[in-house]
C-alpha cells in the first residue's frame, strides 16, 4: 500500500469490490493453490463476484498492520481505486470515502486516462454494457 494508505484503511472497510475471473486465478495463484475462491469471495445481488468480507472488513486486510496482505496481487478495481466508475451517473468520480482522493490522482489528465481504463475493464473483464 502506498504511505498515504498505511495510516487508513478505509477502502478495505465493508468493500464491495467485484472481481474478474482473472482478479480470481491471479490470488489463487499467488497461494499456490491453498486457498480456494469460496475463502475470499462471494456472489453479490447482481451476480458478480465480489469480495468477501470478514469482520466488517476484505478478507485480505491486515487489521493489525492496516496493509493489504496481497497488495502486488489485489483486484483491478483496487488498483484503480479511489477512481470508481458509479453506474447511477454514468460516470467516473473519486470515492468520497477516501479521505485523500487527490493524491491518487492529481490531475484531471490521469483521472480521464484511468477511467477509459475502468470502461474497458468492465466491458472485457465484467462484461458489463453501458
Amino acid at each position: 500500500m502506498t504511505n498515504v494508505c498505511l495510516d487508513c484503511g478505509k477502502c478495505c472497510l465493508e468493500t464491495e469490490m467485484i472481481l474478474s475471473q482473472e482478479d480470481v486465478k491471479r490470488i489463487i495463484n499467488n497461494f499456490e493453490g491453498e486457498i480456494e475462491q469460496e475463502d475470499f469471495c462471494n456472489i453479490s445481488s447482481d451476480g458478480f463476484l465480489q469480495l468477501r468480507n470478514n469482520d466488517h472488513h476484505c478478507y485480505f486486510f491486515d487489521t493489525l498492520t492496516k496493509t493489504c496482505i496481497i497488495y502486488d496481487t489485489r483486484p483491478q478495481g483496487c488498483k484503480f481505486y479511489p477512481l470508481i466508475y458509479n453506474m447511477k451517473e454514468d460516470k467516473c468520480v473519486l470515492d468520497e470515502d477516501c479521505p485523500k482522493p487527490s493524491v491518487f490522482y492529481p490531475n484531471i489528465n490521469e483521472r480521464k486516462k484511468t477511467c477509459l481504463e475502468i470502461i474497458k475493464f468492465l466491458k472485457n473483464q465484467l462484461k458489463i454494457n453501458f
